[in-house]
């Protein structure tokens, strides 16, 4: 099976991958996938699961969103967060989503759109942690 190379960069760290068979992110449009001679594209990406197969191994992250480049065979994601999903601290998200849950019920002095956010932001880490 054809592979290509996939590169995840983020404010603060980058990551490699090599010999990636599929890629699954999710579009702002919904999810859509990746396949070695896949046609170029820039698509913007919203928060959810990140799929990498590699290895016959699949591997699953979590991102806050971003953009993906497709080009030849090479795929690169500038997101704002990503997290594998054994390295996502269940507890932490669990206080981060009580803590959401806390200031939308409270409305004062909190701006809920950024409230919301911060909501679906946490369901999401829960949700990946659990894979």
């Amino acid at each position: 099976m054809k592979t290509f190379s996939l590169e995840i960069v983020t404010p603060t760290r980058a990551l490699k991958k090599d010999n990636v068979t599929y890629l699954r992110c999710p579009g702002m449009d919904g999810l859509f996938g990746v396949l070695s001679g896949h046609r170029d594209a820039l698509i913007a990406l919203n928060l959810g699961e990140i799929k990498i197969s590699q290895d016959n191994n699949d591997l699953i992250y979590a991102t806050s969103g971003g953009f993906a480049e497709i080009s030849g065979d090479k795929v690169e994601l500038l997101v704002e967060t990503i997290e594998e999903a054994e390295e996502i601290d269940k507890q932490r998200a669990e206080a981060s989503l009580k803590r959401a849950k806390d200031r939308l019920k409270s409305k004062e002095g909190v701006d809920p759109k950024r409230a919301e956010l911060a909501l679906a932001r946490a369901m999401n880490r829960l949700s990946i942690s659990k894979k």
